[in-house]
């Protein structure tokens, strides 16, 4: 097992994101464990696919943040469920859309979020349908445009909230209020303030909303395979 990282080690967050390229079958093995690999055969041949390229990526990223060898990261995600490292690394959290992935690491907790900034959405159903009474009442004005930016800017920012909190999507996007114009949400349940915050970024020509939710967001990476 790989040792844990010494307190002079890595203070600072980090995250960044890059594409999700088709390395050769050969290469999947390099950056993927036993484990990983025996979990992608129960999943269908697509999502097989998708969850070692997922898994490839992301350990070969974070060994490099961490000094590490890929298969040496002490890292705990089977499909479907929140990734962890082993005590004394840290924690880690990615979202993928496309073919980019969001990849974040702090000591301190955090979750992120990534999400195409001109995805068609039906901004007016999602709105009466997962966002608060508050919400609604304070979005109501916007032209179709304008909403659909500022509904999916919302979801980008819940999502990595309820990341942080290891909480569940589905039931909890209309406990949070997204206030105008503040780098925070509230969770109305508790009362409660969190920091977080959504940068809108480029690549390739397309708009992309990246949301960091924790005390302080580090400086953006572009990560790349060679």
């Amino acid at each position: 097992m790989a040792s844990r990282l010494g307190p002079d080690e890595l203070k600072h967050s980090r995250w960044g994101w890059g594409e999700l390229g088709e390395p050769d079958h050969p290469d999947l093995a390099l950056c993927t464990t036993a484990q990983e690999r025996e979990w992608s055969e129960k999943l269908t041949p697509i999502y097989r696919q998708k969850f070692l390229l997922n898994r490839f990526f992301v350990r070969r990223w974070l060994a490099n943040w961490l000094n590490l060898e890929p298969q040496k990261l002490p890292l705990f995600a089977p499909p479907g469920q929140p990734p962890s490292l082993h005590e004394g690394f840290g924690m880690v959290n990615w979202s993928h859309s496309a073919n980019r992935l969001l990849l974040g690491w702090s000591f301190e907790p955090f979750g992120v979020d990534l999400e195409r900034a001109d995805r068609p959405v039906a901004a007016k159903a999602l709105l009466g349908r997962f966002f608060p009474p508050i919400e609604q009442t304070q979005l109501a004005h916007l032209k179709e445009n304008e909403l659909q930016q500022a509904v999916l800017r919302s979801w980008v920012a819940k999502e990595a909230l309820i990341k942080q909190r290891r909480g569940s999507i589905a039931s909890e996007l209309g406990h949070w209020w997204m206030a105008s114009e503040q780098p925070k949400a509230k969770h109305l349940p508790s009362g409660k303030w969190w920091p977080v915050q959504v940068q809108r970024v480029s690549w390739a020509g397309s708009p992309w909303l990246l949301g960091w939710s924790g005390v302080s967001v580090p400086e953006l990476e572009t990560l790349v395979w060679s």
